[in-house]
């Protein structure tokens, strides 16, 4: 509107000037062509070429308009449809988000081909169609994604990553995961997924190779990091066991920290005393934990632990008793460290002491075996097999 009364002003101007130029000589103006003749005066000249100026003017832009017609018309049904399929994909996010999974999938498929982001109409179709358990529709809907948009394989990538994961398709997302963490190696939720997979699959080798990034990112919370990474190094060192060699290599390959924990320890020791290994080094490592501070399941493992003079562990372990005498782990220990050294009267004891302190199916077989192979007493033998079933299915149940 403003610009119509600009022009208007300049055209009003226009024939003003022209008025006020032929008001003292009108002039005149001849125009001849063969036979005809046309005469007037300068301003009706002026006015007629002012009126076929504008005429021509706005011939030419009804023109131009009815050229660009279909055009126009064209790109008002295509903003229409453009409209409609936003319309239905906020309708099917709300379907989705609501747990109406069947019609957000039929909401986000609707007009999918009209719409400006195909890829998230597929994405989420996709998820849809995971939660209805049609996970062949799932694998469509991502294969479709990729056709719409080539250059979001990693978006499309990790939903799939995603979704895998969530049907438990461990090894199919650690296949995509994979892929992905290739192309974009730094990419913190892709490092994140692919942890995730290693620990379901307990791929222990790969997985603790991969946890120092984790944590150096703080991509996890401490305490699912932590317990993804005693999985992972208690994994490592039970596959470590071929030769004590390559078990210390392991144990030495862990993280200071991890060296120190509780549960890793007793897993260590308990590999150790399994293997009926023995390292000066393990043991002082056991002790020193032990005295900075009481832990009822590494005493447990220590009686399991072949030292190298069953007397001198014995007594270490006997200066405990003042402290700790009323302890059934500690006096457990006291009687298979006994045994190791033939003491057998005194592993009695300890194992009666156990047992009396608070009866377990360990100390009730360990006597058991006492009175059966060393005591040559099977009756006190099956009465102690049987009391320590007994406990066992007590706890099972």
């Amino acid at each position: 509107m403003v610009k119509f009364f600009l022009k208007l002003l300049i055209l009003a101007i226009v024939v003003l000037g022209a008025i006020l130029l032929v008001r003292d000589d009108p002039g005149f103006v001849m125009l001849k062509y063969r036979d005809l003749k046309i005469q007037t005066t300068l301003a009706t000249a002026l006015a007629a070429l002012i009126v076929v100026v504008i005429a021509i003017y706005y011939l030419v832009r009804l023109l131009r308009g009815l050229w660009r017609m279909p055009a126009a018309v064209q790109r008002q049904t295509q903003n229409r449809r453009y409209a409609k399929a936003r319309r239905q994909l906020n309708q099917g996010l709300i379907d989705l988000a609501e747990g109406r999974f069947e019609q957000a999938e039929n909401h986000l498929m609707r007009l999918v081909d009209f719409s400006e982001s195909p890829l998230v109409h597929y994405l989420m179709a996709a998820r849809a169609a995971q939660l209805q358990g049609k996970h062949d529709a799932r694998d469509n809907y991502l294969k479709d994604a990729h056709e719409a948009n080539p250059g979001a394989e990693l978006a499309i990538g990790v939903t799939q990553a995603e979704l895998q994961l969530a049907h438990l398709q461990t090894e199919q997302a650690l296949a995509t995961l994979t892929h992905l963490h290739s192309i974009a190696p730094r990419h913190d939720y892709v490092t994140m997924l692919l942890a995730r997979a290693y620990y379901e699959l307990e791929d222990w080798p790969a997985l603790v190779k991969i946890l120092p990034d984790v944590r150096r990112k703080k991509l996890l919370k401490e305490n699912r990091l932590h317990e993804m990474e005693l999985a992972g190094y208690c994994g490592v060192l039970g596959r470590a066991t071929s030769s004590q060699a390559s078990f210390e290599k392991a144990w030495g390959e862990l993280p200071k920290k991890l060296q120190s924990d509780p549960l890793m320890m007793r897993f260590y020791f308990d590999l150790m005393a399994r293997q009926r290994w023995y390292s000066n080094s393990a043991e002082q490592l056991l002790l020193k934990s032990l005295e900075h501070q009481w832990d009822d399941a590494l005493i447990e493992v220590y009686g399991r632990f072949e030292a190298r003079d069953a007397n001198v562990q014995l007594a270490r372990a006997e200066k405990w008793l003042d402290d700790f005498g009323h302890n059934e782990n500690l006096l457990l220990a006291l009687g298979r460290i006994s045994m190791r050294a033939r003491l057998w009267g005194k592993a009695q004891g300890y194992f009666e002491a156990s047992i009396g302190t608070k009866a377990t199916p360990a100390a009730c077989l360990a006597l058991a075996e006492l009175f059966e192979q060393q005591l040559q007493q099977p009756d006190k033998a099956a009465e102690f097999y049987q009391q320590g079933l007994k406990l066992s299915l007590k706890a099972d149940s």
